[in-house]
């Protein structure tokens, strides 16, 4: 019985990369932000397991970089990556047709086919969002990964801390 405890225990911190070093792990969760970020909708999660096994990252920290892009951020994000998109590419769309277009969500719905028809038939837009994703998704990632490297280093720190003081023994009164 022990010992099936010890290899689950194992298992589980081999599938979770829980020793992994804090760069790794930093790095693991940025490319979680650059895929989460990316215009792939609807592909996030299964990019993110397949780069997680695929180079041997951290899964749990690829993932919870993936779905930082809550259903919060999702509209915002891509309305100014889309935009972004625009400035970059020099495409202009008139105001009516893209209030047309996301009237036609609204009504229809967003994973609607004839929503993304008529997103798809504006190629600028479409070639726009793409570029515009990308830009945002890879400057997310490039903030991300010091930013959570030194969230990682701080907690690890007060965490083997805290486990000295715990293993310490009691000194007698």
């Amino acid at each position: 019985m022990t010992n099936n405890a010890f290899s689950m225990k194992d298992l589980i911190k081999r599938l979770l990369h829980i020793e992994d070093t804090p760069e790794r792990t930093a790095m693991a969760y940025s490319i979680g932000i650059l895929l989460g970020f990316s215009p792939f909708l609807g592909l996030h999660t299964l990019a993110g397991l397949a780069i997680a096994f695929l180079f041997g990252l951290n899964r749990v920290a690829v993932l919870l970089g993936v779905w930082t892009n809550t259903p919060w951020w999702i509209v915002p994000f891509y309305m100014i990556a889309t935009w972004v998109g625009m400035r970059v590419t020099g495409f202009r769309m008139e105001w009516a047709a893209l209030k047309d277009i996301f009237q036609l969500g609204m009504d229809q719905g967003f994973m609607s086919s004839n929503f993304w028809g008529s997103v798809t038939s504006q190629w600028g837009l479409l070639f726009s969002f793409v570029i515009g994703s990308f830009i945002l998704s890879i400057l997310l990632s490039v903030v991300s990964y010091p930013l959570s490297l030194k969230w990682i280093k701080v907690y690890r720190l007060k965490r083997g801390k805290a486990e000295i003081v715990a293993n310490e023994p009691m000194a007698p009164e």
